[in-house]
C-alpha cells in the first residue's frame, strides 16, 4: 500500500509538471489552450470582421521558414503560416479599408498592407530586399516611414493612421490615408510634414518632435482618443487628436504598473486591459478606479491581448522549459 501511494505521488507530480502552464489565474477565471509554437515568439493578436480568424505576428528573424504572420480558424482550431520572411513581425491590426496591416519592429521597420487577409494562400515568403515580388495582396508602405514599427492605431473617423517608433527615443506620427503624407508630432506645433518618410527618424530629430519612451502599443477608444503604451515610463498616455491642436496627457500611472505592453479595450466591461512586461509578466484589467491583478507568470512574457466577447486572448511567449502558447481565458462561471 505504501509503494502503491508512493508511485502514485510520482505519477500525480511527473502529470502535474507536464501540464502545467505556470499561469496563475485570479480566482473566477479559467484557460484553454488554443495554440502552441515552437520557436514562433508570437506578439500581436487582430481579429476578423466576422470573429472567424485570429491574426498573429511573429517577432522572428527573417528567414524563409521563420512565421512572420500566422492565422487561427476558430471554426476548425487549425493554424496556418501565412507569411515568412519579415523581420521581427510586431504591430498588428486593421485598417478602416478592411487591410490588415503589420509593421516590424527594428530599425528599418517597415508597415506591411494585407489586402483581404483571409483570402490570402499559405506560406507567402517575402523577400525584403525584393518586396516587389510579393503575392499582389501584400505591399509595403513606405510612405508609413521607416522605424520600429510596434503601436499602430487608426482614427475612428477613417483619417488617419497613427504610428509609434517604439525608440528609446522616438516619435509619434500620423499618417494620411488618402493623400498619404507623414506628419510626426511637435510638443508646441502640432503635426509638422515629414519630407522623406524612409528617413522618418533623422527628420523627426531636425524637426525637435516631441520623444517618447519606448511606446510598445496603441488602442483608439470608442470616443475617438488613442491610448499609448509607454513601456519606459511605465505610464498609459490619451492623445486626444479631435480638436485643432493634439494633446497629450496622462491616463493611467500606477507603481504596481512596470512596463506597460499590450492594450485592449473591453467593450462589454468597460475596462482596460494591460500586459505588463515586468517581473513577473503580469495581466491586469483597469476598471476606471483600480488596476485588478487576473494572471502572473514568472518564466514567461504575456504579449499580445485581445478581447473577444468576454473572453481574454493572450500569448505566452518564451516561455522557459515549455512551448509558447495561445491562451484562451474565459470567466469560469460561463461554463458551469
Amino acid at each position: 500500500m505504501h509503494r502503491l501511494m508512493i508511485t502514485l505521488l510520482v505519477l500525480c507530480l511527473s502529470a502535474c509538471q507536464l501540464d502545467s502552464i505556470g499561469l496563475e489565474l485570479a480566482p473566477g477565471w479559467n484557460m484553454q489552450s488554443l495554440i502552441v509554437w515552437r520557436q514562433a515568439h508570437p506578439e500581436m493578436l487582430a481579429l476578423s470582421k466576422h470573429g472567424r480568424w485570429l491574426y498573429i505576428s511573429c517577432a522572428t528573424e527573417a528567414h524563409h521558414n521563420a512565421p512572420s504572420l500566422a492565422a487561427y480558424d476558430f471554426r476548425n482550431a487549425h493554424k496556418l503560416v501565412l507569411i515568412t520572411g519579415l523581420q521581427r513581425a510586431h504591430g498588428l491590426t486593421f485598417a478602416p479599408d478592411g487591410s490588415l496591416w503589420m509593421g516590424e519592429a527594428y530599425d528599418r521597420g517597415m508597415i506591411w498592407r494585407i489586402a483581404e487577409a483571409d483570402k490570402l494562400p499559405p506560406e507567402q515568403f517575402i523577400d525584403r530586399e525584393r518586396p516587389e515580388n510579393a503575392h499582389p495582396a501584400i505591399t509595403n508602405l513606405t510612405d508609413a516611414g521607416i522605424f520600429d514599427h510596434e503601436g499602430i492605431a487608426f482614427s475612428r473617423d477613417g483619417r488617419y493612421a497613427y504610428l509609434a517608433d517604439s525608440h528609446t527615443q522616438g516619435s509619434l506620427y500620423r499618417m494620411h490615408l488618402h493623400h498619404r503624407t507623414l506628419e510626426v508630432l511637435h510638443t508646441d506645433k502640432g503635426w509638422l510634414k515629414i519630407e522623406l518618410p524612409e528617413q522618418a527618424r533623422s527628420n523627426a530629430r531636425v524637426l525637435h518632435a516631441r520623444t517618447f519612451h519606448h511606446i510598445r502599443d496603441m488602442k483608439t477608444l470608442p470616443d475617438g482618443r488613442i491610448l499609448l503604451a509607454e513601456g519606459g515610463s511605465g505610464h498609459i498616455l490619451v492623445l486626444d487628436d479631435r480638436g485643432n491642436q493634439p494633446d497629450i496627457q496622462l491616463f493611467l500611472k500606477s507603481p504596481e504598473l512596470q512596463q506597460p505592453l499590450h492594450l485592449s479595450w473591453d467593450r462589454n466591461r468597460q475596462w482596460l486591459w494591460l500586459s505588463d512586461d515586468g517581473q513577473p509578466a503580469t495581466l491586469w484589467a483597469w476598471d476606471g478606479r483600480n488596476l485588478i491583478r487576473i494572471a502572473t507568470h514568472r518564466k514567461a512574457r504575456i504579449t499580445g491581448m485581445l478581447m473577444h466577447g468576454s473572453d481574454v486572448l493572450i500569448n505566452l511567449q518564451d516561455r522557459a522549459g515549455g512551448a509558447e502558447l495561445t491562451l484562451r481565458l474565459y470567466p469560469q462561471q460561463e461554463h458551469m
